[in-house]
């Protein structure tokens, strides 16, 4: 058998109401709409549902003895309907995120306290790990990431770029005069990785070649190596627009084209409908499109 709940939902209405008007008003459709959804109902069911006249549509047995089960039905729907609208509008819950450490670290505490105070009923997890998470797995709700995600199956926003600079705090400088060329790097302390080649990488796109040997200074993580910076024991890179929040950490060979990365936000595509990520999303990317206001220490 094949008919519809707006079919059942019709056959309801006109029960209850006594004429295809009468009903056709009540659901909000045409006379005729309703009359061809009686007609399919029962062609379906094969069963004569009214007995049709001039004062209505009257019952038959076989109608009556459905017409409660139908209510029933009808009821269940209006529950379904009910519960569904309020878990769109509830926002209470929990959401997980994902970022690296610099971010997850230095960056989110910050924003997510503005952002708690202003949603209370939302608790906030951070995964915190130069590891990708997998969203397709659900490891997390929504990703903060520097490149693009390519996987079908997320939605990626794209919400800033980050360039990246050289960077020395003032203290350092004050005993070693700043670089004026990119050839003077190397008589100077360089802070870079120590198993991570990306960063020597970067130093090669700006025309420099150096080998893990040449940082005098080697760390993987990337906030102890912003603290080294910041402590001014060398030169090392810092997204420009965190090193604003420094003062005292001056960037060198500003011309030099060290790197620029693409800021992204990622989630599953089954739930960027879901109020309260929606909620994340959208002051996660306010938040980050103008970064590091006053956010850092």
């Amino acid at each position: 058998m094949h008919y519809s709940l707006d079919h059942i939902r019709t056959f309801h209405a006109v029960a209850k109401y006594g004429s295809l008007l009468a009903a056709s008003r009540h659901l909000g459709l045409t006379q005729p709409t309703v009359g061809r959804h009686i007609d399919l109902l029962e062609e379906t069911l094969g069963l004569s549902l009214f007995i049709r006249g001039r004062e209505g549509m009257r019952l038959t047995e076989k109608g009556a003895d459905l017409v409660t089960t139908a209510g029933e039905l009808m009821g269940n729907a209006t529950e379904f309907e009910r519960l569904a609208t309020g878990l769109e509008e509830k926002i209470g819950g929990v959401v997980r995120l994902s970022a690296n450490q610099i971010f997850g670290t230095l960056l989110l505490p910050g924003i997510i306290a503005g952002f708690m105070r202003e949603y209370p009923e939302i608790e906030i997890e951070i995964d915190v790990s130069n590891e990708v998470s997998n969203l397709l797995q659900r490891d997390a709700d929504i990703a903060i990431r520097l490149f693009r995600p390519a996987q079908n199956d997320l939605v990626a926003r794209k919400v800033t770029e980050l360039p990246m600079g050289l960077f020395a705090h003032e203290d350092y400088l004050a005993r070693h005069p700043a670089p004026k060329s990119i050839d003077d790097l190397r008589h100077h302390v360089l802070l870079g990785q120590d198993r991570n080649p990306s960063l020597i990488g970067a130093y090669r796109a700006a025309r420099l070649e150096l080998a893990t040997t040449d940082f005098a200074f080697r760390c993987d993580n990337d906030v102890a190596e912003i603290n080294a910076v910041r402590a001014g024991i060398g030169i090392g890179p810092l997204h420009v627009g965190m090193a604003k929040n420094w003062p005292s950490v001056i960037q060198v060979l500003p011309e030099l084209p060290i790197h620029t990365f693409e800021l992204w936000l990622a989630c599953h595509a089954d739930v960027r409908h879901n109020k309260r990520i929606r909620l994340v999303m959208d002051y996660l990317a306010a938040k980050l499109r103008t970064p590091y206001q006053k956010s850092l220490t």
